[in-house]
């Protein structure tokens, strides 16, 4: 069974990820268990880690190069940002345990989320609605509704205003 997960991971990862057609790309993660919303768009690059287990809603933009981590399951709402070099971690390793298992917990990324290049979100985070994670972050804790978080680790930095109705879309990220 170990040889269907490797072939799993090597065909998103190097074939289908870098397939020039979004819409051959979108088909063949959702014939694979992705749950892809309407007018999402998952640029090239891309790794995923357990196909089933990732849920992205509609008019969402996943960046170049983001990791998406679906083993213990990733919950991404609706006009959501997620910038190039983005990792989401929903596993990672216990540095105390005498054998180094793994651990961690599901991932939810709440509606008219950005977060910026290269942040990192670690296992069982919930990121709240409208939250901005800036460029760099490492978000280990949840992070509260319109809250701006940044640094290592990510600590709140500013208020985001709740006045937000935009519907994202591919023209607005061809800039």
């Amino acid at each position: 069974m170990i040889w269907v997960r490797s072939f799993i991971f090597l065909l998103n990862n190097s074939i289908i990820s870098h397939f020039p057609s979004q819409t051959v790309r979108r088909f063949l993660l959702k014939l694979q268990g992705v749950k892809i919303g309407k007018n999402t768009t998952i640029y090239g690059g891309f790794q995923i880690r357990v196909p089933k287990g990732i849920v992205i809603g509609n008019n969402t933009m996943v960046g170049n190069k983001a990791i998406l981590d679906g083993r213990n399951g990733l919950t991404i709402g609706d006009n959501v940002n997620i910038s190039a070099e983005v990792m989401i971690w929903t596993m990672h390793h216990d540095y105390n345990d005498k054998d180094f298992a793994g651990s961690g917990g599901m991932v939810v990324i709440e509606d008219y989320v950005w977060l910026a290049s290269r942040s990192i979100i670690l296992p069982g985070v919930r990121i709240g609605k409208g939250a901005v994670v800036a460029a760099g972050a490492v978000v280990t804790k949840d992070v509260d509704d319109f809250t701006v978080v940044g640094g290592v680790p990510a600590k709140k930095i500013a208020e985001r205003s709740r006045d937000i109705s935009y519907t994202l879309s591919n023209s607005l990220h061809m800039i």
